[in-house]
């Protein structure tokens, strides 16, 4: 398992895949080119953001003056939260506080932890209501910077 130094840094999402146990086709929540970055800080800061790779801009400059309609589309194209971060044995521990999702404020959020040098999987597992086992994968690696 990686120190906490090895986590430090920003990052870039690879790929943020969702599995199933029932061999339903894998899904993208933001699409198979979605872009991420994820910052974890040497303070036990952290963010994270997602989004789908290209983004319809709003109709008017003031976004608090876009129609209903543009603003959940916004929404619906873009995911972050921020807090704070510890790494576990096996896994990393997000406390939120703060997120574009309210519900997420004030949770943990617990992730898994598959590291390899300059690239790392967080996992989240959880049972539908029907029973299937759903496995979220985010991958990240050191950005480029070329």
């Amino acid at each position: 398992m990686p120190d906490r130094e090895d986590l430090i840094g920003v990052w870039d999402l690879e790929s943020w895949r969702i599995t199933f146990s029932d061999e339903r086709p894998d899904t993208y929540p933001y699409g198979p080119d979605a872009r991420g970055q994820l910052i974890y800080d040497n303070s036990g800061r952290m963010s994270v953001t997602v989004s789908l790779p290209e983004r319809s801009p709003m109709s008017d400059k003031n976004i608090r003056r876009a129609p209903i309609e543009e603003k959940g589309a916004a929404f619906d194209s873009f995911f972050h939260y921020a807090g704070t971060w510890q790494l576990g044995d096996k896994e990393v521990y997000h406390d939120v506080v703060q997120s574009l999702n309210p519900n997420f404020v004030g949770t943990r959020q617990v992730r898994g932890l598959e590291f390899e040098p300059g690239r790392f999987t967080l996992v989240e597992t959880s049972t539908t209501r029907s029973g299937v086992t759903m496995r979220n994968q985010l991958t990240w690696t050191a950005p480029s910077l070329a």
